[in-house]
Formats: structure tokens, C-alpha cells, sequence
């Protein structure tokens, strides 16, 4: 990939997203308090299933950036309302991604976790992961966290080779630890807000900052086509892409649009997605 391609993907990155700045400034924390929130974060995201109409879903805005600015109750359920001026557009792409769901990718998945060995599974998911590790050394780089970046080249350069193309992940067997950054993240870090709040069709929940980081994202990893040259596998090719969508459908499985049989779904979703990105930004 030439030199010419990364700065335009770099620059398009921030300039698409500054239109929303963030005003809160980041407050430090010790890193035992900031894996507590982070593991809390990460639960609440698994459980909002169960959540029922008359429970209270935050106790405060604290953790928000500033495009979630109060409460909203609808028949005694508080929300936190989420900068969403796109709303009946995006509850008519969360009611297309439904159907999506139900007679193309759930399907996909299920035929092929019913074809597929459990090993060759965990195989693809691993090469996925790895590929991953370039949006993860680049982002660091630029976030200036140089330790993370070394362990996330490290673990690319081993799993890459060792580990077949990423198939197997030597690099955890040898205690470095895997991270993860995304552009998204990084607009964040240099002040970025979230824009307003978006459902992509196929993709789920998202933000303006969040939609411009992935596309970065999928952009940064197809130009670089790391086993294109030396074995071949170019991971733009059609046959790659929709094997990497069913492995992120797989990963996600447990979620089922309108699975949660209450009336405010996507309020709910909406909540949980903005509080789990922004955690992510406030324990960095």
C-alpha cells in the first residue's frame, strides 16, 4: 500500500468526524476502578435482555459524552436520551437488519457451525482476530502507545507465521496479551465526539465517529492485504468477506433483533452501545 493511500485514509478519518467535539475532559482512574467499570459495562451489555419495562437502566449521566444530555421516561422506564436525529430512519434499518438477520445470516451461521468442525471454527475466528492486530498497531501508533503497539506487532508477526496465517494464536499461548483499538477509539482520544447515534444495515449499532473509524478500518486492512503477495490470500476477495461476516454474526449469535419482547428494544440498545463506547474511551 503506498504512502499516499494511508495519509488519505488518515486524514478522511478526522476529517469526517470532526464535526462533534468532545467537551468532557478524561478523568484518570486507578486501573483496578477501571477494569471494575469495564467488566460492569461488559455484563450490562450481556443482561439488557433481561431488563423489564419498570426498571432503571442508569442512576447518572456521568460516563456520557456531551450528546447525551437527560433523561426520557416512557411508561416508567428511564432512559438516557442519546443524541438520535436520525431515529425513524434508523428504527426502519434496525427492522431491515431484523430480517436480514432472520433469513440470511442466522441461517448462514447456523449451516455453518452445522458443516464445519469446531476446530476449523476457532481456526477462522483466530485469522479474523489477527487481522485485526493492524488496525490495533496502527491506532496505537497513533494514540502514542508505543508498548501496546511493539506486543500487537509482536503477536501479528508470530501468529502470522507460527500460527499458519493467524489460524492458531501462538502469540497468547506465549503470554502476550491481545488489545484492541480502533480508529473510532482513536477520534475519540484527540477530542472527537460521538455525532449523532446510527444503525448501519448489516452492522447494528453504531455512531458517526464509530461509522467513519470502521470504514477506516475495513479500508486500512484491505489496501494493506498483509498474505496477498507473499501466499496469495487476498482478503478482498468476495468469498473472505462473507466468511468474515458470518464469523461476526457467530460471535454475536446470542443477540436477536426484537428478541427481548419488550416495546422500547431499541431504546435499550441504544443505551447499552453508547455506554460500553464510551467506557472504552473513559478507561484509556
Amino acid at each position: 500500500m503506498s504512502c499516499k493511500k494511508i495519509v488519505l485514509i488518515l486524514s478522511c478519518l478526522f476529517v469526517v468526524g470532526c464535526s462533534a467535539v468532545k467537551k468532557n475532559s478524561d478523568i484518570s482512574e486507578p486501573k483496578a476502578e477501571r477494569r471494575s467499570i469495564n467488566e460492569k459495562v461488559h455484563l450490562q451489555e450481556k443482561e439488557y435482555l433481561k431488563l423489564s419495562d419498570g426498571k432503571e437502566i442508569i442512576q447518572g449521566p456521568e460516563v456520557f459524552n456531551s450528546e447525551v444530555v437527560e433523561y426520557t421516561e416512557i411508561n416508567g422506564t428511564k432512559f438516557i436520551e442519546v443524541y438520535d436525529p436520525l431515529e425513524p430512519l434508523n428504527r426502519r434499518v434496525y427492522y431491515f437488519n431484523y430480517y436480514l438477520d432472520k433469513y440470511v445470516l442466522i441461517p448462514a451461521v447456523n449451516t455453518y457451525e452445522y458443516i464445519t468442525p469446531t476446530f476449523v471454527q476457532k481456526g477462522v475466528s483466530n485469522f479474523f482476530s489477527n487481522l485485526q492486530e493492524i488496525n490495533t498497531f496502527l491506532n496505537s501508533l497513533l494514540q502514542f502507545e508505543g508498548k501496546k503497539a511493539t506486543i500487537t506487532l509482536a503477536r501479528f508477526g508470530i501468529n502470522s507465521t507460527f500460527g499458519v496465517l493467524g489460524l492458531f494464536d501462538v502469540a497468547s499461548a506465549l503470554e502476550l496479551p491481545k488489545t484492541y483499538e480502533d480508529f473510532g477509539l482513536t477520534l475519540a482520544k484527540y477530542g472527537v465526539g460521538n455525532g449523532p447515534y446510527l444503525v448501519l444495515p448489516g452492522f447494528g449499532p453504531s455512531n458517526l465517529r464509530d461509522t467513519t473509524g470502521k470504514a477506516a478500518g475495513i479500508l486500512t486492512v484491505a489496501e494493506i492485504n498483509p498474505y496477498d503477495n507473499p501466499v496469495g490470500v487476498d482478503v478482498r476477495h468476495p468469498a473472505v468477506s462473507g466468511m468474515s461476516s458470518i464469523n461476526a454474526r457467530q460471535e454475536n449469535k446470542n443477540f436477536r433483533y426484537y428478541g427481548t419482547g419488550s416495546p422500547f428494544e431499541y431504546e435499550y440498545v441504544r443505551y447499552f452501545y453508547t455506554k460500553y463506547r464510551d467506557t472504552l474511551v473513559d478507561i484509556k
